[in-house]
């Protein structure tokens, strides 16, 4: 029961500082920091598979709400994502192809984006992004021994 207490709250502020995170963090030629993209493969692949696919649509939800997008464009693809990273386990390998691929799924869905653009520059900003989110998101399941059996 605490625990899985402990994974809503942690859940819940997951989705509220990676919405805060992306709107905050600086867009180079409107290329932003992928916080709950990345966010939903590092939880995905860890943990039980339905909390981490209902993280994915969350995550997914939060992002059409924050980049005025019609409904179920970003839910798509980050439930895509988070059903192969469960599958693979390897979040971080996928992570490096994650972004780019969202750049061109975004491309297809909605017109008018410079696609040439936004994929050179989502490269280098989703390894960076990807490297810091995991690196914070693992780091805190582990001090907070969430996963923990006990």
């Amino acid at each position: 029961m605490r625990n899985d207490i402990l994974q809503l709250v942690f859940l819940f502020l997951s989705l509220i500082v990676g919405a805060g995170c992306e709107e905050l963090l600086p867009k180079v030629l409107g290329v932003g920091c992928p916080v709950l993209l990345m966010s939903a493969l590092f939880l995905a692949a860890r943990g039980r598979p339905s909390l981490g696919f209902l993280f994915a649509i969350a995550a997914g939800a939060v992002e059409d709400a924050l980049s005025s997008l019609t409904p179920m464009t970003s839910v798509s693809f980050f439930l895509l994502a988070a059903v192969l990273a469960r599958r693979t386990g390897a979040p971080w390998c996928l992570a490096a192809l994650t972004y780019p691929c969202y750049q061109l799924w975004l491309t297809v869905w909605t017109g008018g984006l410079n696609v040439f653009t936004r994929i050179l520059l989502s490269v280098p900003i989703g390894f960076l992004t990807a490297f810091a989110v995991g690196r914070i998101v693992l780091g805190v399941l582990r001090r907070a021994a969430i996963d923990e059996r006990g």
